[in-house]
């Protein structure tokens, strides 16, 4: 089931065939929530992020795309979607349409987060074919998206799972996958939006919630030169589709995940 800008189909014929060529030949932006235990998890958030988007990118914006509005469309189409359970994902997309935008909005059933279990074996390593532009412009997920996609493309073809991208002042950014997180001692590294890494709702949210001191370790947003991942106990990449997932070899250092995969669930149950 597709909620096409506010009309409920079950298939993309059904589509106007003019959005359907927008599709094809417009620029669009993306958001990715997650729906479970019967709500949008950081909905407020999320919807903040997208108007913000829209507005960076000169979007002229309906009065009608309030908080409640696109709620309502988000429950509409659960609740039309009668296979789905009580975790999906979400996947918004707007674009260029008739003088204003339009939405589509699909659903896909997923496991819910307190239920993903994190790979065994996860490697990664550097990406170094591209650098990330170490601007609040990349904080946008539109903007290095070639990068992301040449990137995943290497790490297929090398046999990783994922790779940390590097920005033009050779810091560490995020991964392919996620946000990424270093656990040393006593304190939680993790890139600032000023390396360039992707403001996503999860990554805000998590942050928020580490800075509280409720994990009993220290946040440290701010740029981080590769070499400490070497010097890192453990290593942390988040996401809204995949949750926590530990990272156990960095070419020839290997991690445990004990202390990362803890402070994740402690987080995940907190959010009911």
């Amino acid at each position: 089931m597709i909620n096409s800008n506010g009309t409920l189909i079950s298939s993309f014929s059904e589509i106007p065939a003019d959005l359907i060529q927008k599709l094809h030949s417009e620029f669009s932006i993306t958001e990715k929530l997650r729906y479970q235990n019967g709500k949008i998890l950081f909905w407020e958030q999320h919807y903040f992020r997208m108007i913000a988007s829209l507005r960076r990118h000169r979007f002229e914006i309906p009065i009608t795309y309030t908080m409640e509005y696109l709620q309502a469309e988000i429950d509409k189409l659960m609740g039309a979607e009668t296979s789905t359970s009580n975790s999906a994902l979400i996947h918004f997309q707007f674009l260029p349409y008739q003088g204003t935008i339009a939405f589509l909005m699909s659903i896909a059933q997923v496991a819910a987060l307190n239920q993903t279990e994190p790979s065994q074996n996860y490697n990664l390593d550097l990406f170094k074919e591209a650098n990330v532009q170490a601007s609040n412009l990349s904080n946008l997920s539109t903007t290095n998206k070639t990068i992301f996609t040449i990137g995943k493309r290497y790490a297929e073809e090398n046999g990783l799972d994922d790779c940390v991208l590097l920005n033009d002042q050779k810091n560490l950014v995020e991964t392919l996958h996620g946000s990424l997180y270093l656990f040393q001692e006593n304190i939680i590294l993790t890139p600032n939006l000023e390396s360039g890494c992707q403001d996503f709702t999860f990554r805000t949210a998590f942050n928020e919630w580490l800075l509280k001191g409720t994990a009993g370790l220290e946040l440290v947003e701010q740029p981080i030169n590769p070499f400490e991942l070497q010097k890192s106990k453990e290593l942390l990449v988040l996401s809204i589709e995949s949750g926590g997932q530990s990272i156990t070899q960095y070419r020839k250092t290997s991690y445990n995940s004990i202390q990362s995969q803890k402070i994740y669930r402690d987080f995940v149950d907190q959010l009911g």
